[in-house]
């Protein structure tokens, strides 16, 4: 690999993880998560529609980071060593993803709040930890645990690239044929993606849980692959966009907009509309990882980078408030909505109320489960002293 030095964790990735989180919140404020919420009609209700619409992006900037990340933490090691030692990888990445998971998951089962865990049988109640345990969720399960479909997708991202760098970087091959390849391989699989997306919808039609399917949704991880790496490189391309950071933003824009009318399952969406969706993420990413100064953030710049540090245990746990034993906040929620007569005020202060209940229960999960495993994981398997640290993803 090239000796340019992988990008240490800064303040950018964090603001970027912070408003990818923020996103997923206001796609959340609606009935299913805020029950009793009045629609809106008119322009007003147009709009909201248009903000919630957009929200459910947040996830695919997240994979694009995500990818981003993860192949900078494996390219710094194959550079370093010359190979992987995938079973340290692994269990790192478990270090940090499966306590907190792990934790929803018993609070679920323990308060019914979703019936992910069958106990009508032996056999059901194995099948249930199973394909939970083993994050099939996203395909064997009618979503019953919700936003975790993509923690699934996440997790057979980092099953599978690893393996492909391994391979690719075995044989002694020079680091440019190394790079080639990597290039060559993600490019292949964004087609190879993006024409199976396009065939399914043909053949089938889009369904309403095909955007979970992690064979459907696994190119915007890898084009955040190819983001490091061109990066890495100094790519004439990625130096362009990081040169002109408002005009890659404009762009990004133009690509992302289409999320502002269209859900997820829209034929348009499925298909060409998740491939313009991680390109406009790319784009947000290199420049803010690179594009802008964020040595010394601003006020809101700091405080989205601290949302961003708890954005993991936010995204476990706030599409499950209605469910969980909250008496405070059901309380204040009922509150709001018998006080409150105006329905956009409601609305307003109602979905304020569930964003601001939902980052400081993401922040309290953080804290007491998520940073204390990491420090055992750092313990146990220890970073290499010569590896940058990096920021972790969010899964």
């Amino acid at each position: 690999m090239s000796s340019t030095p992988t990008f240490v964790r800064n303040q950018g990735l964090d603001i970027l993880r912070g408003i990818a989180i923020l996103l997923v919140l206001i796609n959340h404020v609606e009935p299913s998560v805020l029950p009793g919420l009045p629609a809106l009609n008119g322009a007003v209700g147009a709009v909201y529609w248009r903000l919630r619409s957009i929200g459910w992006s947040g996830v695919d900037m997240f994979f694009v980071l995500s990818g981003f990340l993860i192949s900078g933490l494996l390219f710094k090691e194959i550079e370093r060593t010359g190979s992987l030692a995938l079973g340290r990888f692994w269990g790192r990445r478990a270090f940090k993803i499966i306590p907190s998971y792990a934790v929803l998951l018993a609070v679920l089962a323990w308060t019914g709040a979703t019936a992910w865990l069958d106990t009508s049988s032996p056999t059901a109640t194995v099948t249930s930890l199973v394909q939970h345990g083993l994050f099939l969720q996203n395909y064997l399960e009618h979503n019953p645990n919700g936003p975790t479909w993509s923690l699934a997708v996440e997790e057979h991202f980092y099953l599978l690239l690893p393996c492909l760098l391994l391979l690719f970087s075995q044989g002694g091959i020079t680091p440019a044929l190394f790079e080639r390849r990597v290039l060559t391989s993600g490019l292949a699989v964004m087609i190879v993606v993006l024409i199976a997306r396009c065939y399914h919808a043909w053949q089938s039609g889009v369904h309403t849980e095909d955007y979970r399917l992690s064979h459907f949704r696994i190119d915007s991880l890898f084009l955040g692959v190819l983001v490091q790496l061109l990066a890495r490189r100094k790519h004439p391309i990625a130096q362009k966009i990081i040169a002109h950071p408002w005009w890659a933003l404009a762009a990004a824009a133009t690509l992302i907009a289409p999320s502002l009318v269209m859900g997820r399952s829209h034929p348009v969406m499925f298909t060409i509309g998740f491939t313009a969706l991680g390109l406009g993420y790319a784009l947000v990413l290199l420049v803010f990882s690179q594009g802008f100064d964020f040595r010394k953030p601003a006020l809101l710049g700091r405080l989205l980078a601290r949302i961003g540090t708890w954005s993991y245990n936010i995204y476990l746990w706030n599409f499950f408030f209605t469910g969980l034993p909250l008496g405070g906040y059901s309380l204040a929620q009922g509150w709001l909505a018998s006080s409150i007569m105006h329905p956009l005020l409601e609305v307003i202060a109602r979905g304020v109320l569930f964003i601001i209940v939902s980052i400081a229960v993401g922040a309290i999960f953080t804290w007491l489960v998520e940073n204390p495993f990491i420090k055992l994981r750092d313990i146990l398997l220890p970073a290499s002293k010569q590896q940058p640290n990096q920021a972790d993803p969010v899964s």
